[in-house]
């Protein structure tokens, strides 16, 4: 499970000294959490955004609880965090989640000249936010030329549940595209007559 290290902030001060001191102003809320005002290192914040997954146990006052980002603020220009919210997500209450899909090992297929291709990179998941985890592998190694992964392929485990469907695509593994080589072709050069390209229908 990511942690996210947060701590109580003074709603009174600034937020653009927090800013100016490494810190970005937040806020969490949630059915036991009434919009406390928090701060977060930006170097720590931006730790948690780089790992894969969307939920994260946080330390509040009376314990771990689990919340996910409702909003993240960047200057338009600059890019710089302005500010944050967390949503605190209810214990024991099964949620919907989009977690990232990550696909390991050099396929098969790939090996013989083949390419895959990829229609999704993530999978959304319902479960308890203890029990979804950070990430979804496959192994797509053993993938041939011609082979599919699909959703029902993946390793989910068996307390959650998936959104999409069974015969849902993930990947194939398709042979490589017959290339043309236009500029070898001569018109003066095509044995049948009827299909032989005059001088004066060529295009200027």
């Amino acid at each position: 499970m990511n942690k996210l290290d947060i701590s109580k902030r003074s709603s009174e001060k600034e937020q653009h000294i927090l800013r100016e001191q490494g810190l970005v102003p937040g806020s969490i809320s949630g059915p036991k959490i009434v919009n406390k005002s928090i701060k977060v290192s930006v170097s720590d914040l931006e730790n948690a955004l780089e790992k894969p997954g969307e939920i994260y146990q946080v330390m509040t006052k009376n314990g771990p609880v689990m919340a996910k980002f409702d909003k993240i603020e960047k200057h338009p220009i600059t890019r710089e965090f302005m500010s944050f919210s967390l949503t605190q997500m209810p214990k024991g209450i099964e949620n919907e989640i989009e977690i990232p899909l990550t696909l390991k090992g050099m396929p098969l297929g790939v090996r013989k000249g083949g390419v895959l291709v990829i229609l999704k990179d993530e999978i959304t998941l319902n479960g308890k936010p203890r029990e979804i985890p950070n990430e979804v592998v496959a192994n797509v190694s053993k993938m041939d030329i011609g082979d599919m992964l699909t959703v029902k392929d993946l390793n989910i485990p068996g307390n959650v549940d998936t959104a999409e469907s069974d015969k849902e695509l993930i990947a194939i593994c398709k042979s490589p595209k017959a290339e043309v080589f236009l500029e070898t072709y001569d018109p003066y050069e095509c044995e049948d007559p009827e299909l032989h390209v005059s001088e004066e229908a060529l295009p200027l």
